[in-house]
Protein backbone atom coordinates (compact mmCIF):
# COMPACT_ATOMS: atom_id res chain seq x y z
CA UNK A 1 0.00 0.00 0.00
CA UNK A 2 2.76 2.34 1.04
CA UNK A 3 4.49 1.37 -2.14
CA UNK A 4 1.30 2.48 -4.55
CA UNK A 5 0.97 5.49 -2.92
CA UNK A 6 4.85 6.48 -3.28
CA UNK A 7 4.40 5.58 -6.92
CA UNK A 8 1.47 7.83 -7.24
CA UNK A 9 2.85 10.55 -5.40
CA UNK A 10 6.06 10.51 -6.92
CA UNK A 11 4.25 10.50 -10.77
CA UNK A 12 2.09 13.56 -9.77
CA UNK A 13 5.20 15.43 -8.45
CA UNK A 14 6.58 14.30 -11.78
CA UNK A 15 3.82 15.59 -13.89
CA UNK A 16 3.50 19.06 -11.92
CA UNK A 17 7.23 19.89 -12.13
CA UNK A 18 6.88 19.21 -15.92
CA UNK A 19 3.98 21.81 -15.84
CA UNK A 20 6.14 24.35 -14.24
CA UNK A 21 9.36 23.60 -16.27
CA UNK A 22 6.92 23.81 -19.76
CA UNK A 23 5.11 27.13 -18.66
CA UNK A 24 8.36 28.88 -17.79
CA UNK A 25 10.29 28.60 -20.98
CA UNK A 26 8.86 29.18 -24.38
CA UNK A 27 9.82 27.54 -27.75
CA UNK A 28 9.12 29.94 -30.81
CA UNK A 29 10.00 28.05 -34.14
CA UNK A 30 10.35 29.67 -37.44
CA UNK A 31 10.16 28.04 -40.84
CA UNK A 32 12.76 30.50 -41.96
CA UNK A 33 13.87 33.71 -40.45
CA UNK A 34 12.42 37.10 -41.29
CA UNK A 35 13.83 39.34 -43.61
CA UNK A 36 13.65 42.57 -45.03
CA UNK A 37 12.64 43.57 -48.11
CA UNK A 38 12.89 47.11 -50.13
CA UNK A 39 9.82 48.95 -51.84
CA UNK A 40 10.38 51.87 -53.66
CA UNK A 41 8.93 54.99 -52.00
CA UNK A 42 7.67 55.63 -56.07
CA UNK A 43 5.25 53.24 -55.43
CA UNK A 44 2.78 55.66 -53.85
CA UNK A 45 0.93 54.77 -50.92
CA UNK A 46 -0.22 51.62 -50.24
CA UNK A 47 -4.25 50.46 -50.47
CA UNK A 48 -4.47 47.31 -49.69
CA UNK A 49 -2.74 43.51 -48.83
CA UNK A 50 -4.27 41.11 -50.74
CA UNK A 51 -3.68 36.88 -51.21
CA UNK A 52 -1.90 35.74 -54.09
CA UNK A 53 -0.38 32.77 -55.56
CA UNK A 54 3.10 33.04 -53.87
CA UNK A 55 1.70 34.58 -50.46
CA UNK A 56 0.62 37.91 -49.52
CA UNK A 57 0.58 40.83 -51.72
CA UNK A 58 0.83 44.26 -51.96
CA UNK A 59 -0.70 47.20 -53.94
CA UNK A 60 0.06 50.34 -54.07
CA UNK A 61 -0.93 53.32 -56.07
CA UNK A 62 1.00 57.01 -57.24
CA UNK A 63 0.46 60.01 -57.42
CA UNK A 64 -0.54 59.38 -61.38
CA UNK A 65 -2.80 56.54 -60.83
CA UNK A 66 -0.58 53.71 -61.76
CA UNK A 67 -1.48 50.91 -59.75
CA UNK A 68 1.48 48.20 -58.69
CA UNK A 69 1.06 44.82 -57.55
CA UNK A 70 4.28 44.04 -55.17
CA UNK A 71 5.10 40.64 -53.05
CA UNK A 72 6.42 40.97 -49.72
CA UNK A 73 10.04 39.91 -50.74
CA UNK A 74 9.50 43.78 -52.37
CA UNK A 75 9.60 42.30 -56.31
CA UNK A 76 7.40 43.92 -58.56
CA UNK A 77 4.95 41.72 -60.01
CA UNK A 78 2.87 43.66 -61.75
CA UNK A 79 1.52 47.42 -62.84
CA UNK A 80 -1.56 49.01 -64.07
CA UNK A 81 -1.10 52.39 -65.95
CA UNK A 82 -4.33 54.45 -65.96
CA UNK A 83 -4.90 56.35 -68.40
CA UNK A 84 -6.48 60.17 -69.14
CA UNK A 85 -8.18 59.74 -72.72
CA UNK A 86 -7.28 57.37 -75.16
CA UNK A 87 -7.92 53.73 -73.58
CA UNK A 88 -5.21 51.42 -73.65
CA UNK A 89 -5.25 47.70 -73.38
CA UNK A 90 -6.02 46.68 -70.25
CA UNK A 91 -6.12 49.94 -68.37
CA UNK A 92 -8.23 52.10 -66.03
CA UNK A 93 -9.47 55.31 -66.64
CA UNK A 94 -8.04 57.95 -64.08
CA UNK A 95 -12.06 59.85 -64.14
CA UNK A 96 -12.93 56.34 -61.57
CA UNK A 97 -11.14 58.28 -59.17
CA UNK A 98 -8.47 56.76 -56.52
CA UNK A 99 -7.77 52.90 -55.66
CA UNK A 100 -10.03 52.01 -52.71
CA UNK A 101 -9.41 48.65 -51.94
CA UNK A 102 -9.00 45.73 -54.24
CA UNK A 103 -10.29 41.85 -53.28
CA UNK A 104 -9.35 38.22 -54.44
CA UNK A 105 -12.73 36.16 -55.51
CA UNK A 106 -11.91 32.68 -56.96
CA UNK A 107 -8.88 33.64 -58.04
CA UNK A 108 -9.30 36.40 -59.85
CA UNK A 109 -8.81 40.18 -58.65
CA UNK A 110 -11.00 43.28 -58.71
CA UNK A 111 -10.14 46.89 -57.53
CA UNK A 112 -12.61 49.41 -55.94
CA UNK A 113 -12.38 52.76 -57.04
CA UNK A 114 -14.27 56.12 -55.32
CA UNK A 115 -14.35 59.39 -57.45
CA UNK A 116 -14.83 62.75 -56.31
CA UNK A 117 -18.17 62.51 -57.13
CA UNK A 118 -18.67 59.21 -54.67
CA UNK A 119 -19.27 56.68 -57.14
CA UNK A 120 -17.69 53.66 -56.35
CA UNK A 121 -16.81 51.29 -59.31
CA UNK A 122 -15.85 47.59 -59.03
CA UNK A 123 -13.65 46.99 -61.67
CA UNK A 124 -11.65 43.44 -63.05
CA UNK A 125 -8.24 43.63 -63.51
CA UNK A 126 -8.46 44.41 -67.75
CA UNK A 127 -10.38 47.13 -66.99
CA UNK A 128 -14.09 46.27 -67.48
CA UNK A 129 -16.21 48.08 -64.95
CA UNK A 130 -19.12 45.08 -63.17
CA UNK A 131 -20.94 47.40 -61.11
CA UNK A 132 -21.23 50.70 -59.83
CA UNK A 133 -22.48 52.61 -56.91
CA UNK A 134 -23.68 55.93 -55.92
CA UNK A 135 -23.48 57.88 -52.78
CA UNK A 136 -26.66 60.46 -51.84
Amino acid sequence: MLKRMLIIMGGGLLLLAGYFVANRTALVAYAQPPSAGVVPKSYGRLVTAIPDSIGTGLVFEDAEGTIRFVSVTGMKEGELVRYDSTPTRGGIPKSYGHLVSAVVNHGAVGLIFEDSKGVIRFVTMAGQTEKELTRE
